[in-house]
């Protein structure tokens, strides 16, 4: 068997490995400018200098040794001194060699983390049980948590979880984990399913209607039945967005209606999910997406931020191929054009979630959406060389930024005293840069996908990695994964836990216990 250990300390010093290059290199955008860790060899756009034939490139390691190399481009790869610099931190100076003027200007100083490489899973701790038994454990945790059990006995929400102020999220979520679990646990079915529509039939009662300029759209925000102080504690980023609809989340939720629909039969669901469909259709803008945010008084856009969001590309597919309307189809395919523009040509990888506010180009990216053009290709364009080629480097990307094998940066660990955060992980977005178990989850399924198309070993063995750490954070006894992995007894104190991350990790785990034949 290939030594894979060997193979991903070579891609890790490899120029061709490398995500896709960033600064000027054929007109592309830099991406990185806000990264603070790399992987593999980056490469950093520094200014260019008019007369300048030569820039010398000094990186100071973690241990105070310094590596050079000289290059006539400002935006040079480190690649020539990459293997050399050990895993730490790392402070590089880039000055320009000035032709004329006959002496050396500081082009510009950049301070980043160069994380370790794949260990190869033999170096790793093994997991603590099966694929299969952790997915079936974490599925019945949700089925029996006592907010969720809050939906069954009561039709509406658990007025102390304050995660439920996000009704579109974690009711989609939700419903969605009830559907699969009522086939896994037949003693358990009618409950599961009641418990979904119950969840479900409360969301119809508080979508907006026709009074509002959003109608037939489910509330991104809602404050209904919840003791609005453990809300303002908690999740602070609701309050003063009550009007407000984040555009990604309807098609979270027409596609959990389209799901439920299947399961049940009953109509009133496909319906909701078509005025769902025909919002979309109906507001499309000449780009192919939508504004992001959205008051649902003023039917007004609250920024020049458009949705990036592989789930509204889902929902149009998912439409289509429930009606067969050709206008889904011409929907979808727009927006899957403007996603390519604007995400893979420009790697503009924007974090959009509910709960942060809204950034620039560049300054809050995420692996979410990467992921699912990542799965879409592996799914969609298989026999597509080029795309298969552009998702290979797109995940390097993920994996470059949001994928810790050892060590976390230093600077990460003063926001839980200095304790040492847990790894292997994924982090989930620069504004929120921290190992979650949603995030380990989703990338392990990427790697899983595009190991589907390339079979590369290397792949499998990297998604077993990361499903091994998410056996090893459950809790044994009653199958919850904590949310964030920053101290060793996260399931010991459940803070901030948002029961749609765990929902995200059993499908995860779930589908890594069918490729590896668990199941």
């Amino acid at each position: 068997m290939e030594n894979l250990t060997k193979k991903a300390l070579a891609e890790y010093n490899s120029e061709e490995k490398a995500p896709r290059r960033s600064g000027s290199v054929n007109g592309k955008s830099c991406w990185n400018i806000h990264s603070t860790q790399f992987m593999y060899a980056p490469q950093l756009t520094f200014p260019w200098i008019p007369g300048t034939p030569k820039y010398r490139y000094t990186a100071t390691d973690c241990n105070g040794c310094e590596h050079s190399f000289e290059s006539v481009f400002h935006d040079a790869p480190l690649t020539p001194i990459w293997a050399d610099i050990p895993v730490g931190f790392v402070t590089l100076k880039v000055e320009a060699l000035h032709r004329h003027l006959g002496r050396n200007f500081t082009a510009g100083v950049r301070s980043f983390y160069k994380t370790a490489p794949f260990p190869g899973r033999e170096n790793l701790p093994e997991r603590a049980c099966s694929y299969r038994e952790c997915a079936l454990k974490a599925f019945r945790f949700v089925f029996n948590d006592p907010s969720t059990n809050y939906w069954l006995k009561h039709g509406k929400p658990d007025p102390e979880y304050y995660h439920n102020v996000y009704p579109s999220k974690m009711i989609s979520s939700l419903v969605n984990a009830m559907i699969s679990y009522a086939e896994l646990d037949p003693e358990n079915r009618d409950d599961a399913l009641k418990l979904a529509t119950n969840a479900a039939d409360y969301l119809l009662s508080i979508t907006y209607g026709e009074d509002s300029k959003l109608p037939g759209l489910p509330p991104t925000y809602s404050f209904k039945g919840l003791i609005k102080e453990i809300v303002d504690k908690t999740a602070p980023a609701a309050d003063g967005r009550q009007t407000k609809v984040m555009m990604i989340y309807p098609a979270s939720v027409g596609s959990m209606y389209l799901n439920l629909e299947k399961a049940t039969g009953d109509s009133k669901y496909f319906d909701a999910a078509r005025k769902i469909a025909e919002h979309y259709r109906d507001n499309v803008l000449e780009n192919g997406s939508w504004y992001l945010l959205v008051d649902e008084k003023t039917g007004k856009p609250e920024s020049n931020n458009y949705c990036n969001n592989f789930a509204v590309l889902s929902f149009l597919s998912d439409f289509y191929k429930r009606t067969g309307e050709e206008c889904w189809h011409e929907l979808e395919a727009n927006y899957y054009h403007y996603l390519e523009k604007t995400c893979l040509e420009n790697y503009n990888w924007e974090g959009q979630f509910e709960d942060i506010a809204l950034s620039c180009n560049y300054e809050n990216l995420t692996h979410l959406e990467a992921d699912r053009l990542i799965q879409y290709i592996a799914k969609n364009k298989a026999d597509d060389e080029k795309m298969v080629a552009e998702a290979d480097s797109l995940m390097r990307y993920v994996e470059d930024q949001f994928v810790v094998w050892g060590e976390h940066a230093p600077w990460n660990n003063h926001l839980d005293n200095g304790k040492v955060w847990y790894s292997p992980a994924g982090l989930e977005q620069y504004n929120w840069y921290v190992p979650i178990d949603g995030s380990t989850a989703a990338i392990m399924r990427t790697f899983l996908d595009l190991y589907s198309v390339k079979k590369d070993p290397i792949m499998l063995e990297k998604a077993k990695a990361l499903g091994d750490s998410i056996t090893r954070m459950q809790d044994p006894v009653s199958g919850v994964i904590p949310t964030h992995w920053m101290k060793k007894d996260c399931t010991e104190n459940l803070e901030n836990f948002w029961i749609n991350c765990h929902i995200g990790t059993a499908f995860g785990i779930m589908y890594l216990a069918k490729v590896t034949g668990e199941i």
